[in-house]
C-alpha cells in the first residue's frame, strides 16, 4: 500500500513539473512580429507648366476717343492699338474755354488748346499702362472794359511745349467700345509770353484800371502756361 502511494505521488509530481516547464518555455520564447514590406515614399511628380504666351488681339486696331479731364476739359484723339496688347500710340487734342454770363459790363475770356503725341506701354499686357506725351499748348486770356471813355481789351497769349508722364488703365471690349482713366502731371518745357496791346493809345495804356486788368490776365495765362498742372482724364472710345 505504501509503495502504491509513493508511485502515485511520484507520477503526479513528474506531470506537474513537465507542465510548469512547458508554460515557462512558452512565456520566455521570443515572439516574432511580422515585418512590413519596405515602402518608398516619393513626392508626387508635378508636371512642369510652360509659360503661357500673352493673349493677343486678332489684329491691330485703330480707334477714336473722347473724354473729360484737366487741365483740358475736353479731350479727344485717334489711336493705334498694337495686336500684341503691349503698346499703343495716340494723337491727342485738348481744349478749354470760358466766358462769363455777364458780357455787357465785364467781358472776359480764357481759351486753351493743345495737341500732343503720346505712347503707352502695358508691362503686364493687362489694362494697366505707363505712358508719356509730348505736345504744344496755347493759352489766351483777355479782358475787355472801358478805360478813360474808350473800350479796350487787355489780351495775353502764352505758348509752350510740355511733357506729360502718366499712368492709366484701359479696357477694350469685344464690341469695339473701350474705356479708360489716367492721371499724371503736365510739365512745361519752354514758354513764350506775348502781350497784344500795340493798337491801344497812350491814355488807355496808362490807365490804372487797364494796368490792373492786364496784370490779372497775365497772371492767369502764365499760371496755365508756366506752372506744372495736374493731368486727369476719363475717356470713352471705339476701336475697329
Amino acid at each position: 500500500m505504501k509503495h502504491t502511494l509513493l508511485i502515485s505521488s511520484f507520477v503526479a509530481l513528474t506531470l506537474s513539473t513537465t507542465a510548469f516547464a512547458q508554460e515557462s518555455s512558452s512565456e520566455t520564447a521570443p515572439t516574432e512580429t511580422p515585418q512590413e514590406a519596405p515602402t518608398t515614399s516619393e513626392a508626387p511628380q508635378v508636371p512642369a507648366i510652360a509659360p503661357t504666351p500673352a493673349q493677343e488681339w486678332p489684329r491691330s486696331l485703330w480707334g477714336v476717343y473722347g473724354g473729360f479731364g484737366a487741365p483740358h476739359v475736353l479731350n479727344g484723339g485717334v489711336e493705334y492699338l498694337d495686336q500684341s496688347r503691349i503698346w499703343s500710340v495716340a494723337l491727342d487734342f485738348g481744349a478749354f474755354g470760358y466766358r462769363p454770363k455777364d458780357e455787357l459790363n465785364d467781358k472776359e475770356e480764357v481759351a486753351l488748346g493743345s495737341v500732343a503725341i503720346e505712347g503707352r506701354y502695358h508691362p503686364f499686357t493687362s489694362s494697366f499702362y505707363i505712358a508719356g506725351a509730348l505736345g504744344s499748348q496755347g493759352v489766351t486770356a483777355k479782358k475787355t472794359a472801358v478805360y478813360s471813355g474808350e473800350t479796350a481789351t487787355a489780351e495775353i497769349r502764352v505758348g509752350n511745349t510740355f511733357a506729360t508722364p502718366k499712368v492709366g488703365w484701359f479696357w477694350q471690349f469685344n464690341s469695339g467700345l473701350n474705356f479708360g482713366v489716367e492721371v499724371g502731371a503736365q510739365i512745361p518745357l519752354s514758354t513764350k509770353v506775348e502781350v497784344d496791346d500795340s493798337n491801344l493809345n497812350a491814355i488807355v495804356l496808362n490807365d490804372p484800371e487797364y494796368i490792373k486788368n492786364k496784370k490779372d490776365v497775365t497772371d492767369l495765362a502764365e499760371k496755365l502756361g508756366k506752372q506744372v498742372l495736374p493731368h486727369a482724364v476719363i475717356r470713352l472710345g471705339y476701336a475697329f
